[in-house]
This record gives structure tokens, sequence and C-alpha cells, in this order.
């Protein structure tokens, strides 16, 4: 682990101020509604440092950019991707469900796919959710949504199942849960 990553902090340079942003911050910025992707940002943004930052430096917020291909309903992702690293204010964040379209990555029921890319000063990295990572309860639960509500115990378990997979992510190396793509 490089020096900028400290236990479950990512650690990013904001001009001279350097700040240690942990799992717990990013849940307290964007709630638990879609806390499974907060979980997958987070590990995102940790591996894709660890991969394109220079040892021993802290990445600037200004030089990180991030792609997802899950879309702006993935809100979870998009606001813990912001609260790190401002991607969204500075205009350095896309949420393209076509982007993935060619990449072997796990697909979401809305089209999009599980598959991100972090960009640090010009050094990018691909990473797709591995396979069996995603239940196929979240999908079929998210499958269902999207043709009629959820009733009040279906949108219950869904909820749970979102808790179930981000402490899943949170338990494993980020390097455990995702397919890297040299880019």
């Amino acid at each position: 682990m490089g020096d900028w990553d400290v236990g479950q902090f990512i650690r990013v340079k904001d001009r001279d101020t350097v700040l240690e942003i942990s799992y717990e911050d990013m849940i307290k910025y964007h709630g638990r509604f879609n806390i499974g992707g907060v979980a997958l940002a987070f590990k995102a943004l940790e591996l894709g440092f660890q991969r394109t930052v220079p040892p021993g430096e802290i990445p600037e917020r200004n030089k990180i950019s991030f792609v997802s291909a899950l879309g702006e309903s993935a809100t979870g992702v998009v606001d813990a991707v912001e609260m790190a690293t401002r991607a969204v204010s500075r205009g350095a964040m896309s949420t393209d469900m076509d982007f993935g379209r060619d990449v072997n990555a796990p697909s979401n029921p809305d089209g999009g796919k599980f598959y991100f890319e972090v960009t640090y000063d010009g050094k990018k990295i691909g990473l797709s959710v591995k396979a069996g990572l995603i239940p196929e309860e979240f999908t079929g639960l998210l499958t269902i949504a999207m043709s009629r509500h959820l009733n009040w115990e279906e949108m219950q378990r869904l909820q749970e199942v979102k808790e179930e997979i981000a402490t899943l992510v949170m338990s494993k190396e980020a390097e455990e849960l995702f397919d890297i793509h040299q880019l």
C-alpha cells in the first residue's frame, strides 16, 4: 500500500492540504441508500490510486478523473467519488452507460455495467467488478423495481442486500474485487 492509503482512508491533496477521507465519511455524505456503490467507489479509488499514483506521492484532486459505466442512477458511486476527488464539480467525472459496452463486466439491469476508469495525471486504469460479486438477488430486485414499484418487503430486502454488498466489498482487498484493464 502506498503512503496515501492508511487503513480505511483515502488520502488526497487539495492544494496544500492533505485530506484523509474514510469510508464512513463517504457514507455521511451519501447516506445508506446506495451504500454498495459507495463501497465500490471507495475500493475503485483505492486500487486506482495504487496503480496510477507514483509511490510516496499523495494524489492531487485536480489531477484525478473518474468514469463510471453504471450511469447517473448509481448515486452511491457518484457521491463517493465527488466527496473524495471533487471530480463531478470539476467536470472530471463521466457517468456514461455506453462507455463500458465492449468491456467484460457484470451488467446492471438498467443497461449500465460495473466498470470504472480511474485516471491520475494522464495515467489510466480500467476496473471491472469481478464476476459473481454482485448477487443475482440484487439484480433481480432492481429488475422488478424497473417494471413496477417494489412493495415494502421487497424494498426492505433490497436495502439489506445493498448493505450486504457493502459489507462484503469493504471486507476485501481492492485487488480481490476488480479485474484490471491496463489502458
